[in-house]
């Protein structure tokens, strides 16, 4: 037993090492509301043999007397660099609150809200806002943003930095360094978000 044992491992070690590779890449940022720090926000991109999966989170904890526990979390997939799935969920204090997704049918996008489905005019997709901490948007003039199911308005404000317009009237801005993304900030009418990235 115990030879047949020592066969096995290093034949399984073996055939691993020709499988499929995955490259992984994370980004983590601390949230400030208003230069307070919040929560946390993480951003993580993983490939495996031409699909790529993005997952993005964000913990946060807000309110003056009994603060509020709010989570969302964006998983997007790609193949052959097209969009083929994405789901958002948001969370209060552990109880689900939204629940959204967006899948490719072959020819067009599906919509899944609740047991609502709505069919979505739109071509495949090629770069989306989870691709946003991975890849700067050099030459774009419009992002798809996977939680409004719409291409959203991205100006180029130079020295690396865009601003996108959302449909509620706020704005997202985004400066790089070295193709990575260093701040963002979420604006609103009477707050500001900001992301720091961590060391």
């Amino acid at each position: 037993m115990k030879k047949l044992v020592c066969l096995f491992i290093p034949t399984v070690l073996l055939l691993s090492s020709f499988g499929p590779t995955a490259t992984v890449e994370d980004h983590n940022y601390q949230v400030l509301l208003d230069g307070k720090p919040i929560g946390t926000y993480t951003a993580n991109r993983t490939e495996v043999n031409g699909t790529v999966n993005f997952r993005v989170e964000t913990k946060t904890a807000a309110g003056l007397i009994r603060p509020s526990e709010h989570k969302l979390v964006l998983l997007t997939s790609y193949s052959d660099s097209k969009l083929i799935s994405s789901t958002t969920k948001t969370w209060i204090d552990e109880t689900l609150e939204t629940s959204f997704g967006i899948q490719w049918e072959g020819d067009r996008y599906i919509t899944h809200q609740g047991e609502d489905e709505m069919e979505l005019c739109k071509e495949l997709v090629s770069y989306s806002s989870a691709c946003v901490y991975f890849d700067e948007p050099i030459g774009r003039s419009t992002i798809f943003n996977e939680r409004y199911a719409m291409d959203l308005e991205v100006v180029d404000l130079g020295d690396h930095r865009y601003e996108m317009i959302l449909p509620d009237g706020g704005k997202e801005r985004y400066a790089y360094k070295n193709g990575k993304v260093i701040k963002a900030e979420l604006m609103k009418s009477f707050t500001t978000i900001t992301l720091n990235v961590l060391p």
